[in-house]
């Protein structure tokens, strides 16, 4: 990447303004408070690219025209497959996939190998299980990943404003701001879902290691995405050096688009009610880790 003549590097953020500083090197070192700081900093002061409202363009040519969607079970509960059908009806020029628990496992020992797919087993909820597998699959194949409690609006490609970005990522504003991953867009191989992906293999392995689980938000979920994501943008800010008043511009070029959750919902319901909320089946109701057996 090359940088305008006179521009001031960055070494360790030494030259960014002090609050920056602490914050970038805070989630270079992977301080959860230091990530879940930066997002909202990042986004209000425009240190980090967000996709305008502007007229609709052509879905990114790099990424795949694939839809995937995960249910545990082979056959989803009939409000599920409602919300499915909708998918497909609104995207009739995408490839749609529908993966189970046994087909995901298979993809993961497949593309990863068993020390990974381990991680995968260990993982006592089909909503963890749904967040390993799906940035497992977006990093080896790219394309499109939505929850399958999403009813479609609109073609998805109304909010592709463009073919620039390599990664698109929506944001939640609450307490704390967070990173959804009900719908993630990406090319195969995108560098920064690596590190996501592999973010959520270090916490899960750590769960395992220690006993200490929290709760699947913060282990696979928006919690990692945000962890993730401010530790991949901070490292790629200190490895190539790029000044405070680049950030950018270096975060575009690298192909990261942020979008707020608003404009998801323009074309896509996140937040209709499903029969199966009011079960052990959502991700809230798992609130210890399992013990494990004796012996």
């Amino acid at each position: 990447m090359s940088l305008p003549q006179g521009s001031v590097v960055s070494r360790n953020f030494s030259d960014y303004p002090t609050l920056y500083s602490d914050l970038f090197n805070g989630a270079l070192n992977g301080d959860q408070g230091a990530c879940f700081n930066l997002l909202p900093l990042g986004i209000e002061e425009r240190l980090f690219p967000n996709m305008p409202r502007c007229v609709p363009q052509d879905f990114p040519h790099t990424i795949p025209k694939h839809i995937v969607q995960f249910w545990d079970k082979p056959v989803p509960p009939g409000d599920v497959r409602t919300a499915m059908e909708s998918i497909r009806r609104d995207h009739p020029d995408f490839t749609y996939y529908l993966e189970c628990d046994e087909t995901a496992r298979a993809f993961i020992q497949a593309h990863y190998g068993a020390e990974i797919t381990t991680l995968y087993d260990a993982c006592p909820h089909p909503a963890m299980r749904s967040d390993f597998w799906r940035l497992c699959y977006l990093h080896v194949k790219g394309g499109v990943y939505i929850d399958a409690d999403v009813i479609s609006r609109a073609p998805l490609t109304e909010i592709t404003k463009g073919t620039s970005f390599k990664a698109l990522l929506s944001y939640s504003i609450g307490q704390p701001w967070c990173l959804d991953n009900d719908v993630l867009i990406c090319e195969a191989g995108n560098p920064l879902m690596q590190h996501i992906m592999e973010t959520m293999f270090q916490r899960v392995q750590h769960i395992l290691d220690t006993g200490y689980f929290e709760n699947i938000w913060v282990s696979t979920g928006p919690g990692a995405m945000v962890v993730g994501t401010m530790r991949w943008i901070a490292g790629m800010l200190k490895e190539q050096n790029i000044p405070f008043n680049m950030i950018n511009t270096a975060l575009s070029d690298a192909g990261l688009a942020f979008i707020h959750h608003h404009q998801v919902e323009q074309v896509l319901d996140t937040c209709s009610r499903f029969a199966y909320q009011g079960t052990w089946a959502n991700w809230r109701s798992l609130l210890q880790w399992p013990s494990r057996p004796a012996g």
